[in-house]
This record gives structure tokens, sequence and C-alpha cells, in this order.
């Protein structure tokens, strides 16, 4: 199996998808990277991490629109496929082998956060575990990939808000004196 990039530097180019991997479709990408353009603070480039690798297809993506990226990945055999495709795309990116879990407060901090879990996950007892870890920055913005059958609670310091695309839901939290999420997520202009 095989995905695109959808921006950035490596638009339209192809990522290797291990089988291991349950990529994001297409509409919850760009979704989601439409929704970090209108975010974005001007001037820099923005720390994101991608909790759960797997196919590269957010982090690669994220690397791709000009975030500085770490990706967190267990699977041996997708680490190697990340590694590979980051060289094949010319994008840097840090790749850090193991449990996301176990590594959350040795990580350093984000200004996005992203976590998509295997579904089989203790999903809610992980976005707790992150939420209190530190490892979100000042201003930054969690964003969990989950099942819509799936309702992630709120969070004690945190606003949460749901967006579902078809069968998967994206729920973001952010501290309340953030800047919020653009309401509609349709902004097309992309960072870097």
């Amino acid at each position: 199996m095989s995905l695109r990039i959808l921006g950035g530097t490596a638009k339209g180019r192809s990522l290797q998808v291990p089988d291991s991997a349950r990529p994001s479709g297409a509409r919850v990408r760009k979704s989601l990277f439409d929704l970090l353009a209108a975010r974005a603070p001007a001037g820099r480039y923005p720390e994101f991490i991608d909790l759960h690798g797997g196919s590269g297809a957010i982090g690669l993506e994220a690397a791709s629109r000009g975030y500085r990226v770490t990706l967190v990945e267990k699977d041996a055999r997708a680490v190697r496929a990340l590694e590979t495709n980051a060289r094949a795309l010319d994008l840097r990116v840090r790749i850090v082998k193991g449990d996301a879990g176990a590594l959350l407060k040795r990580l350093g901090q984000f200004d996005v956060v992203f976590s998509d879990p295997p579904y089989e996950a203790d999903i809610p007892k992980l976005t707790a575990q992150i939420l209190a870890s530190g490892v979100l920055a000042p201003g930054g913005l969690l964003v969990c990939q989950h099942p819509d059958r799936l309702h992630l609670p709120e969070h004690a310091g945190f606003t949460r808000e749901e967006r579902e695309y078809g069968s998967n839901t994206l729920t973001l939290y952010w501290h309340p004196d953030a800047p919020e999420p653009d309401a509609d997520g349709d902004d097309d202009s992309e960072i870097g």
C-alpha cells in the first residue's frame, strides 16, 4: 500500500506503508493540516510530535509542511519504513524507537502533539497520561485520532472539541488561554 503527501515540499510524493500501520486517510490529514495552518504562530516553525509514527502519513506530512518533527514508534518494521520514507522524501525528522507512553516525560515539549494509537489501546487512559505529562508546550494543541464511537472525556484545565470524519474522530485539547481552532477547519493555507 502507498499513499501520497498532500502538501509542502514533498507534495504528491508517495510513502510506502508497512503492513503493521493503519494510516490516516486523506480527508482526515487534509482537515488536520488546514486546522493547524489556521492556528500556526507567525514567524516560527512549530515543534510537532507524532506519538505513534506508524506509516508516517501524519508526521512526514508535517515535516513536508515545515514543522520540526519527532516521530515515536515501537514497531521495528515501521521504524525502518519511517527512516526509508524520510530519506526518499528528503525530509529531516527525528525518529525515536520505543513506546510513547513510557517515553512521554523524556521527549520534551511540543506545540502540536498528535496521538493516533492502535484502536485496541486504552485511548482515554493514554490521552489523560499525555495531558498530565507536560509534553504539550504552553499554547500547544493535542490532537487525538480515534474511532467515532469513542468519546474522550473532558480534562481539567483544557478545552476539548470533537470533529468527526467518517468513522474517525479528532478530539482536540488546548488550554483555554490559547487561540481556538478555526471553526470550520477549511483554511487552505500551508505552513512552510
